[in-house]
């Protein structure tokens, strides 16, 4: 299982829940959870089970980007079409090309945004 700081999980052993706080330096397979209370527990990975991903929200400049990846995804699939149907493609050929092109921004995007998102480690 992979846990990020911040997901909500659930011990096995008497169905508590809390957070993920951090993950023992020394031993990897040990994960210290803060339950409801302020207290830490430290607790083994494999007695615990995922209940829900911790993600931020998405802050303005993050909306951003994205709009503007969208737009420039859609202009280019729109090059990409009229250039196909100027050199007398077929429409599903025009469709392709243009779907190629935005695909190609948006795959980037998405790559982009798993890469800078929440490290998550293996337990």
């Amino acid at each position: 299982m992979r846990l990020a700081v911040g997901d909500v999980v659930r011990d096995r052993s008497d169905m508590a829940i809390g957070t993920v706080a951090s993950l023992d330096s020394y031993n990897t397979r040990l994960v210290v959870v803060s339950v409801p209370g302020g207290t830490l527990r430290v607790t083994s990975g494999r007695d615990l089970e995922l209940v829900r991903r911790c993600s931020p929200p998405m802050t303005s400049m993050h909306r951003l980007v994205a709009m503007l990846i969208v737009v420039a995804g859609v202009f280019v699939a729109y090059i990409a079409a009229h250039s196909v149907s100027m050199l007398g493609g077929s429409w599903l050929l025009m469709y392709m090309a243009a779907l190629g092109a935005y695909m190609t921004f948006e795959i980037g995007y998405r790559v982009a945004v798993r890469a800078t998102g929440p490290q998550r480690f293996r337990v």
